[in-house]
């Protein structure tokens, strides 16, 4: 998995390809098994309801926890929880890389 700068992770995120960007990382799961981080109930309940069964999922975490993911052939989710401000950004540069993929601009 490459370290990149977050100013390139929008695009690995447009794209669902593997990174690391310091406290920022996204990543591909065949049958995944949820982590809930900091996740609160709420949640956690969507990412498991969304990922239970599905055969593959792209994850973006925040310092470990899970903000954003997408299963194959579904929409999007970013969680709406809020965490520290740092984690706010990651979740900010999210939803400008998926908004990007679906004008086609990465």
């Amino acid at each position: 998995m490459p370290a990149i700068n977050q100013r390139d992770a929008e695009h690995y995120i447009a794209t669902n390809g593997q990174f690391t960007a310091s406290a920022l990382s996204g990543s591909s799961f065949k049958k995944y098994t949820v982590d809930a981080g900091r996740l609160n109930a709420e949640e956690y309940a969507k990412l498991n309801e969304a990922t239970h069964g599905e055969e593959w999922v792209y994850v973006v975490f925040s310092y470990g926890t899970p903000i954003a993911w997408r299963v194959d052939g579904a929409d999007w989710y970013v969680v709406s929880q809020k965490f520290s401000v740092t984690t706010s950004k990651h979740q900010n540069l999210t939803r400008r890389a998926i908004a990007d993929s679906l004008q086609g601009v990465n």
